[in-house]
């Protein structure tokens, strides 16, 4: 994949800055560092949950993938050109199947990790 996709995440209180060059990005960092909370603020804005000034900005359509296997899966063959982050807590993650699917995929995908992925 080419390109520069630009992704702004913020509130009033919190701004986070990506810039994704290729198609895999993880971010790695210690706990309590923001990574979640990031990840969070994006799932309540995409869900209408999130409150006054808060606001996710990108070229491309943004998702949060979650849930069980299948259902991911199945949503992630849906997305065309998305860019989709993972939380480290999502199981699906380390799976041979999700992996494939990513490689096969033309999304861009944020992986938040505390470690790194096999």
């Amino acid at each position: 994949m080419k390109g520069n996709i630009r992704v702004l995440v913020s509130t009033k209180r919190l701004r986070y800055e990506l810039n994704l060059r290729r198609n895999i990005t993880i971010i790695q960092g210690d706990s309590a560092s923001g990574k979640t909370t990031m990840i969070q603020i994006i799932s309540d804005y995409l869900s209408g949950r999130s409150g006054p000034g808060t606001e996710v900005v990108c070229d491309r359509k943004c998702i949060v993938l979650s849930g069980d296997d299948e259902s991911v899966l199945a949503k992630l063959g849906m997305q065309k050109s998305a860019v989709v982050f993972v939380d480290e807590q999502e199981r699906f993650l380390n799976t041979k199947s999700f992996a494939k699917a990513v490689l096969e995929s033309d999304c861009y995908f944020v992986f938040i990790t505390r470690d790194g992925l096999n």
